[in-house]
């Protein structure tokens, strides 16, 4: 649940086509978690962070790749359209 509550914040916040808020909303994962982690008074495992990161790398990931095949495809359909 927590990797895919990250990447839909990926692929939420790439639509925005911001480079602030895709920082601030990085910055806004792992400053809750560092702070739980030394303000925690047993012992805290990273594993949560590191699905976090993972999932959010993964969103903004993904919708690079899909608009880069749709690029692709557009190309190629329109190169098709015109021979016709």
């Amino acid at each position: 649940m927590l990797f895919l509550t990250a990447a839909s914040l990926g692929v939420c916040v790439s639509m925005v086509h911001s480079v602030f808020s895709i920082v601030s909303i990085a910055f806004l994962i792992v400053v809750p978690c560092v702070t739980a982690t030394l303000l925690s008074s047993g012992p805290e495992s990273c594993l949560n962070l590191l699905i976090a990161v993972l999932g959010y790398n993964a969103g903004l990931i993904s919708v690079i790749v899909g608009m880069l095949v749709s690029h692709r495809l557009r190309a190629t359909f329109q190169g098709q359209s015109a021979r016709i």
